[in-house]
Formats: C-alpha cells, sequence, structure tokens
C-alpha cells in the first residue's frame, strides 16, 4: 500500500538543538490528527547516537513516545554522511552503520541517507571518481546485511551541489550503481526538488533523469521549487524563497515542479511512501498538500 506522511523537520531542527523530544510529541500528535500514515524521524536532529555510539537513555526515550503512535515509521540519518569523502570515510561508514542499528531498534521499514557526492576537480579525474563510487558501493554492499538482520531498507537519496565547486551524481547514475548492488535492502529515495535542482544545473532532462530512479524509488520527498541553484546570496535564508532560489522546501504547486506530468510517466515501486518534507510555517498548507498526493496516488502505475 502507497502511504502518505510527513517528514518531523520542525522545532528540534530549526531551533539548533539536540533535546526536543518533548516537543516531538506535539508534533507526532498534529501528524494524527491530520490522519497521515507515516513519518519520517530526524535522527540527525536527536541526540540519539553520541561519539558513534547509541546512547541508551534517549533511544528510550524516543522509543517510549513513537510507541503511543500507530504510525508507520522511516528514519532520516546523519545529513553529513558521504561515503565519498575519502578524508573521513571511517567516521561516515559507522555513522551509518549506528544509524542502520537505531532504525531497527525503532521498528523503521527505512533508512534515508545521501549518496556520496564529492568535487568537480575529483569528477573530472575519471579514474580517481571511479574508485571512490566503487569504495562507496562495495560500502553499501557490505552493510546490505546488517540493514537485513535490522529489517531496514537502506533508500539512498539523490542530491545537488551545494557550492559550484562541487560534483553531486546526477539521477541516472544512482540508479545505475543501485542497480549494480542489485540488493532489496539497497533502494532509493528520490527527493525531487534535489533532483530538479541538479538536472537544470547540468543541462539534463529532468524527466528522463527520474524516470531511471523511479523503480527503485521505495521513499519519496515531496516538495517543490524553482529547480535552481543558489548562486547569489541572500541575507536571510527565508529570502531564497522571494528569488525562489535553492532547495526551499514550498508546498506543492508554489514552485514548478511539473508533478503531474512526473506522475503521469514514471513508474514506482508498488508501496512507496511519499513523504512531505514542508517546513512547520506551513503547517496551514498540508492537508491541502495531503489531498495533492492522494490524488496523484490515485493516477500512478505502480510496478507490479
Amino acid at each position: 500500500m502507497n502511504k502518505v506522511g510527513f517528514s518531523i523537520t520542525g522545532t528540534s531542527v530549526n531551533n539548533n538543538s539536540s533535546s526536543n523530544l518533548e516537543i516531538l510529541e506535539g508534533e507526532l500528535t498534529q501528524f494524527k490528527l491530520l490522519e497521515v500514515d507515516s513519518i519520517e524521524l530526524p535522527i540527525y536532529a536527536l541526540d540519539i547516537i553520541v561519539g558513534k555510539k547509541i546512547f541508551k537513555p534517549e533511544i528510550d526515550k524516543l522509543k517510549k513516545i513513537i510507541s503511543t503512535f500507530d504510525f508507520n515509521y522511516t528514519v532520516h540519518g546523519e545529513l553529513s554522511v558521504n561515503l565519498m569523502d575519502e578524508e573521513f570515510f571511517t567516521d561516515h561508514k559507522e555513522v551509518l552503520k549506528k544509524n542502520i542499528e537505531v532504525s531497527g531498534e525503532l521498528g523503521a521499514s527505512h533508512l534515508v541517507t545521501h549518496f556520496g557526492y564529492t568535487t568537480k576537480k575529483i569528477f573530472e579525474d575519471k579514474n580517481h571518481y571511479s574508485e571512490l563510487l566503487e569504495k562507496q558501493n562495495e560500502c553499501y554492499e557490505e552493510l546490505s546485511s546488517l540493514a537485513d538482520s535490522c529489517n531496514v531498507t537502506l533508500a539512498i537519496e539523490c542530491l545537488f551541489p551545494f557550492n559550484m565547486e562541487a560534483y553531486a551524481p546526477l539521477p541516472s547514475e544512482i540508479a545505475h550503481n543501485l542497480n549494480q548492488i542489485n540488493h532489496k535492502r539497497i533502494k532509493a529515495c528520490l527527493d525531487f526538488s534535489h533532483a530538479y535542482i541538479n538536472c537544470n544545473y547540468n543541462n539534463a532532462d529532468y524527466i528522463s533523469e527520474i524516470k531511471t530512479m523511479a523503480p527503485l524509488s521505495e521513499h519519496l520527498h515531496m516538495h517543490d521549487s524553482f529547480g535552481l541553484l543558489q548562486k547569489m546570496p541572500t541575507f536571510y535564508k527565508s529570502e531564497a524563497v522571494s528569488y525562489g532560489l535553492g532547495d526551499i522546501h514550498l508546498p506543492l504547486g508554489w514552485g514548478n515542479i511539473p508533478f503531474d506530468e512526473i506522475f503521469d510517466e514514471l513508474q514506482f515501486p508498488k508501496n512507496t511512501n511519499f513523504n512531505f518534507e514542508l517546513l512547520p510555517k506551513h503547517y496551514p498548507y498540508f492537508e491541502e498538500n495531503i489531498k495533492i498526493a492522494k490524488e496523484l496516488i490515485n493516477n500512478i502505475r505502480n510496478l507490479l
């Protein structure tokens, strides 16, 4: 069954605090009122992993809170994990392992983790770049056994370059690598805005690119943007919305991502998490977005 859900991205993240489990309970209550199916928990914003170890007092608190709700849960692991970072590869791998173990303890079906990224300079050195990809693939293959034992599927998310010197692989490249691994616990998270920005920046056809990734995408990040890399600084981050720059996490229909065309043309797995990544200030529009998502779900062609 396809599920509509939301990421908890609000107070805990915006206040740069890691101890807001009490606030989390209130947020879950709000989502219960909206009758959503699933919740993505932001492990990166909580003190669940401390010094590369699972901190039992905090995970026990979190388990107690979520046990009082009957949502399906997914987890978003540390945003900083980057298996194409040579200098800190071992650290990233160890934190990813802990993300998997935490997801298993929480009974989460999927762990969202980012596909690696690097620099344009390394990307242009094809041998060096291929070595980084191979090392990352080997790591995913190795950790697939741990994921299987924890009953967790890795949903590997597409990114976009964060600056002019960076390189983030396009959706088709991610799909190619995940298909090479070909493991039931190694799937994808298609973030529509991330892919849109990356495709526009690289003059790649958006629909063709995400079409390659869609069959692997058991988890979707739903939010809108204008597909523009933010090259111009703004005084306040919120001003980027005024200019339509960057990954601004808008409600559907506020930007120009062609969602109707996407769901007319692409095929997704039979059981897919339609997970919204919207900001708390857009709460008045959550119910409308849930309705839009359900209409899109009715129109998609699921894979058998």
